[in-house]
Parts: structure tokens; sequence; C-alpha cells
């Protein structure tokens, strides 16, 4: 089994496992109206995913954790579906590599699609296709505190 990880408010940690999120706002592997879950091979990983996102440390203080775990053979690589341009990781996302998620959710090619993180290209996200008929394979976890160490994000 593989662990994967998620970092979420934690008023929104009942839920956190709908891809709410990604759905309503896009990400770089989805554009809005594709609802998918994106989790991170290591708790460390899903930190720094969370703070490349946000300019304020007050609104590091209510979060959560939560693990997604799952069996390798429902994991499709990313580069096995399709062919990645290379400037994949150019911020802000590509049309191009958000159409690539979008397909693959839409194809259903898999529960689980293994894809390169912009912030260290040699670890992995993991994103889950919460629509996939077998995403009831996937074990999720129960949200747990999370406290962000005040040194990542000290002013001064």
């Amino acid at each position: 089994m593989l662990t994967t990880y998620r970092i979420c408010k934690t008023r929104y940690a009942a839920t956190w496992f709908d891809g709410e999120g990604a759905y309503r706002f896009g990400g770089r592997w989805n554009s809005p109206g594709t609802r998918i879950l994106y989790t991170a091979g290591s708790l460390s990983l899903a930190a720094l995913e969370m703070l490349v996102h946000l300019n304020n440390e007050e609104i590091l203080l209510a979060y959560s954790f939560a693990t997604a775990e799952f069996d390798e053979n429902l994991i499709l690589s990313v580069e096995d579906f399709r062919t990645m341009p290379e400037n994949w990781s150019a911020s802000p996302p590509l049309l191009e590599i958000q159409q690539i998620g979008d397909e693959w959710e839409r194809e259903m090619a898999s529960v689980v699609l293994k894809v390169s993180t912009s912030i260290l290209p040699v670890e992995s996200n993991f994103l889950i296709n919460v629509a996939h008929p077998e995403f009831s394979k996937v074990k999720l976890g129960k949200p747990q505190p999370f406290t962000f160490d005040k040194r990542l994000y000290k002013r001064e």
C-alpha cells in the first residue's frame, strides 16, 4: 500500500476528499469543473505544496492533514498516459497540462494518476479521481490536526 497526504483547512476536514477545491478553482493538472483530489507523496511535500500558495502566516493556524492509501496497481503514471511538454511546470499552469488531467479524469483511465510536482520534480503528487468506479479501493484516513512550524513563516 502507498500512503499519500493532503493538508486542508480544518473547517473543511469533514469533506477533505471530495475534490471541491479542484472543481471550483482548477489546479496545475485540471481546469475548473473537473473534480479530482490532489495528494502528495509525503507529509512534508504536502506542506510545501500548501506554503507556495500562501502569503499570510495567519491562515496557517487552522489546518489538518489526512491520508489516502491505495495499492500501487491502481496508479497510472502521467508519462504513460500522455507526452509531457518540456515546460510542464510553468507558472501559472499551462492549459495543455490542465487538459491532461481533465482527459485522464473524463476517460476514467485510472483511479490514481502519478505526476511530478513542480516544487520538487524528483518527488510525486498523486491525483485521485473521486468519480472513478474504483475510488472505493482508496482508503481515506481521518483528519488529524496539523501545525506548521512557525519558522516556516517567520518574518523579520
